[in-house]
């Protein structure tokens, strides 16, 4: 499977001359099975960028591509109104995951786009053009196509709900961790469940080690962490905070050069082939 990362920064995007190596576009990872599924983990402002190009590479009537929820925090969802193959008619969109506080996830989506704050018509209105479906669930084992995914919600502050994803595809795996705090240690279990052996995990590193918190992250130490217990190939550090320079980034990832396990950080635009071979 093949991994591109559109969106890597946190809570607000932040596309600067600072910001320009590691990105400022807010969550958005598309993965592509070797059937050509389209998966896509989270919905930040980097899904209308990765939108075009896939309106560009052909996607149009009849396609389907499969859109994995980690919360529905802004960060994460303000890309949808904005993701362009939902215009075209015969499109097929499906939306995955879980709603909060006794919401369901359609109508938690739709809080967004009331008239007075968004000009994008309702997304399930059937006159926009693409069917989209929403599918909500906990913690579950599904395929789609030839790609194996298993959700798993954990710990994003007492007062959110997040899931955390495992996905196979073509020998190649890879858990996606994006917003997730450690206040107990029994929260680190259900991440290193996810995690374990996998050749990539991308895990939340808002937070560094002698700065303020914000509430519901991890830090790079936290990422670390999980990758040596669950014996991974490689920790990407992501979801970066708005404020971080690319400067700064660099001397994150400098600080572990000489670790046992490869450390890299989430950089807007890049690519990274998985697989058996």
């Amino acid at each position: 499977m093949r991994v591109k990362l559109w969106g890597t920064r946190g809570s607000v995007s932040n596309p600067s001359a600072g910001t320009r190596r590691y990105g400022g576009n807010t969550s958005c990872v598309e993965i592509r099975g070797t059937a050509g599924e389209v998966v896509i983990l989270d919905a930040g402002f980097g899904l209308h960028w990765l939108g075009q190009r896939l309106m560009g590479e052909g996607f149009s009537s009849g396609s389907e591509a499969h859109v994995l929820l980690s919360h529905v925090h802004w960060d994460h969802i303000q890309g949808l109104p904005f993701f362009t193959p939902m215009l075209v008619e015969g499109n097929h969109i499906r939306v995955y995951g879980r709603g909060v506080n006794g919401q369901g996830l359609k109508d938690a989506l739709l809080c967004q786009m009331e008239r007075a704050y968004c000009p994008v018509p309702d997304f399930f209105d059937d006159s926009i053009g693409a069917r989209l479906t929403v599918h909500e669930f906990d913690n579950d084992s599904f395929t789609i196509g030839g790609v194996e995914i298993r959700a798993r919600q954990i710990h994003h502050g007492d007062a959110a709900m997040c899931l955390g994803y495992r996905i196979e595809n073509d020998g190649g795996s890879l858990a996606y961790l994006p917003d997730v705090d450690y206040a107990d240690p029994e929260h680190f279990e259900s991440a290193i469940d996810l995690a374990q052996g996998v050749d990539l995990l991308i895990h939340d590193s808002l937070n560094r080690e002698g700065e303020r918190p914000v509430a519901g992250h991890a830090t790079d130490a936290d990422a670390v962490r999980v990758g040596e217990q669950a014996d991974v190939g490689q920790v990407m550090l992501f979801h970066h905070h708005p404020d971080r320079s690319d400067d700064e980034i660099d001397s994150i990832v400098a600080s572990y050069a000489q670790h046992r396990i490869r450390v890299s950080a989430a950089a807007q635009g890049d690519e990274i082939r998985l697989s058996s071979g």
